[in-house]
């Protein structure tokens, strides 16, 4: 099965803390579907970044390294960034300015790896080419 979609790091906030309960159930009926190998997903290592510097400054280091196992262990593979995606990310970040560096490198992941599909609900998203915003519907 090929790669279905990159979470981004927005997902990751929803799933932990979710805003209402049809996020959370959605949140889990995704997650469930990675794990079963329903749905082959995975993320940037630029979201690790992510997750220690927001998750990280409330509930600390401890909590981000037992969260990002758990997606590991869910079957979410995590991708290094490589010279192929930081030089698609140099140019998503140069055609579209408003977009910041690390969701730039995480659409790159994407284009390179999940033919565009990101998990998210993040609406710049929207405006890089190549991307498809995947959030509250059937992946």
């Amino acid at each position: 099965m090929a790669l279905k979609a990159i979470v981004d790091t927005r997902f990751y906030f929803s799933y932990y803390n979710p805003e209402n309960k049809k996020i959370a159930d959605w949140s889990k009926r995704v997650i469930q579907k990675i794990s079963q190998g329903q749905i082959k997903a995975a993320s940037s290592t630029i979201t690790i970044t992510e997750l220690y510097n927001t998750m990280g400054k409330i509930l600390g280091t401890d909590a981000i390294k037992i969260r990002i196992a758990s997606a590991k262990s869910s079957n979410i593979k995590i991708f290094p960034v490589t010279e192929d995606i930081a030089e698609l990310a140099g140019k998503i970040t140069l055609n579209t300015p408003k977009i910041p560096l690390a969701d730039a490198i995480i659409a790159a992941t994407a284009i390179i790896h999940a033919k565009g599909t990101v998990i998210t609900d993040n609406e710049h998203f929207k405006s890089i080419k190549g991307i498809k915003v995947k959030w509250l519907n059937t992946l």
